[in-house]
């Protein structure tokens, strides 16, 4: 498992049976039918939750936290987390990422970090470029292994390099002035489309790039000429509309995957968009 049996063992049987596990040379991905609960876990390598779906309370290195669907939870070596058991939470939908501490030091270096990779806040969320790039090294793997290394080590590159700008991404700007108005828009344009599929708000989308949420829904209208809420719903039945024609995901995947709340919520706002159901839209335009 080169070098994350340590980890497998602190899962218990009955859940890591039941857990689909990816290996690379640098990187374990699993997928888990449930939590690990009221087990305190310290971790080796670094390691990076998804969370699908809104997670229990956590507790990480003696402060609790409350996660919510679309976080990013980002754990260095020596960290720890307690789970905390709860009788009415729903079905477990989280991916953990593992990844060796110097192979992920290495990229952090390439990038221009300085010293030991660590993470700034817990509260960050993921991009769906992080599950285009999920994807696609669980997609060599499973299908290719071995027999394309090259392939799989670009993989894992390209996979750590998002991990990294979605756990703890730089600065839009660095010197002490204010940016024009213009610059704010499209820095807030940038970051929506970039984690549409995460439920974001406008406290995140402000937080990312440096003002106010007031001044932000101020602004945004003038420059784009809708809302962000406006602009998140496009980018999300965009990419939707994409999908229904490319391929023949479940509508349940469509919606996960576009940062919908489910599929009923999907439905929904395409239908009020566009005029006509999601089905109606994939029949309406068969895949060539």
């Amino acid at each position: 498992m080169r070098g994350f049996s340590y980890f497998v063992e602190k899962i218990p049987p009955s859940i890591y049976h039941n857990a689909r596990a990816i290996f690379s040379t640098h990187m374990a991905i699993f997928l888990p039918a449930s939590y690990v609960f009221d087990r305190k876990m310290e971790v080796e390598e670094y390691h990076f939750v998804i969370c699908f779906e809104t997670p229990p309370l956590a507790t990480i290195n003696g402060k609790e936290y409350q996660f919510r669907k679309g976080s990013i939870i980002c754990l260095a070596p020596g960290d720890d987390i307690f789970v905390h058991f709860a009788e009415k939470q729903g079905p477990a939908r989280y991916m953990t990422i593992c990844v060796l501490p110097t192979f992920m030091n290495n990229i952090y270096a390439e990038l221009g970090g300085l010293g030991t990779l660590d993470f700034e806040s817990m509260h960050n969320r993921y991009s769906h470029l992080l599950l285009d790039a999920l994807d696609a090294l669980i997609h060599e793997v499973v299908h290719n292994g071995d027999t394309s290394r090259l392939m799989i080590s670009s993989l894992e590159q390209r996979l750590a390099i998002q991990l990294i700008r979605d756990a703890k991404p730089a600065p839009p700007w660095i010197s002490g002035c204010r940016p024009h108005v213009e610059d704010i828009a499209h820095k807030a344009c940038t970051y929506i489309e970039t984690y549409y599929t995460s439920n974001i708000t406008i406290r995140d989308i402000s937080d990312a790039i440096f003002v106010s949420p007031s001044y932000l829904q101020k602004i945004f209208p003038k420059i784009v000429g809708k809302t962000p809420h406006q602009y998140i719903m496009e980018c999300r039945h965009r990419r939707a509309r994409e999908m229904l024609v490319l391929t023949r995901v479940s509508m349940e995947e469509v919606a996960r995957q576009c940062g919908f709340v489910n599929s009923s919520h999907f439905s929904t706002t395409f239908k009020q968009m566009e005029g006509i159901s999601p089905l109606a839209f994939r029949k309406a335009y068969p895949r060539q």
